[in-house]
């Protein structure tokens, strides 16, 4: 008996690669675009994805930054050091709690992390640009959907 015939749309996926490698690709290479358009500032990908969490969430204690940044208290610890050193955060005796230091931006910091989002700003626009408005609407809010479909990050809306 010879094979059925498969139906057009059965083999199109099958030759559309997955949506999660398509992300994966993505995530990469917006990494290493983003290391080279934070380089210039002094900054790594992971450094300024620290900022950038200051930036909107205020003074954090390490802990908070490593669970918003998807990364272990203690390469937290590192990276709040490296930018402490570059004058980028301070970090300050928490009032109830002897062994918290949260951190937050500094003058500095805020300068640097302003300068980095035009960056990345354009970055995106790049990226984007083949999109209509409605389509990086749909687009951003599909992946906020997965995001939040496998518990990894941004609270129902």
């Amino acid at each position: 008996m010879s094979e059925p015939a498969r139906r057009p749309e059965i083999e199109r996926q099958r030759l559309e690669p997955r949506i999660s490698y398509v992300v994966a690709r993505l995530d990469r290479a917006l990494r290493s675009e983003i290391n080279e358009r934070v380089g210039p500032y002094g900054l790594t990908t992971l450094q300024y994805t620290t900022l950038s969490i200051l930036e909107r969430g205020g003074e954090l204690s390490n802990a908070q930054l490593a669970r918003r940044a998807y990364m272990t208290p203690q390469s937290m610890f590192e990276v709040i050091d490296a930018l402490e050193k570059k004058g980028l955060v301070e970090r300050t005796a928490h009032p109830n709690h002897r062994r918290v230091f949260p951190a937050a931006l500094t003058a500095e910091g805020r300068r640097v992390v302003a300068a980095c989002n035009a960056e990345i700003d354009e970055l995106e626009s790049e990226m984007l640009a083949g999109l209509t408005p409605h389509q990086v609407r749909s687009l951003r809010n599909g992946l906020i959907s997965a995001v939040r479909a496998l518990h990894a990050g941004f609270p129902p809306g």
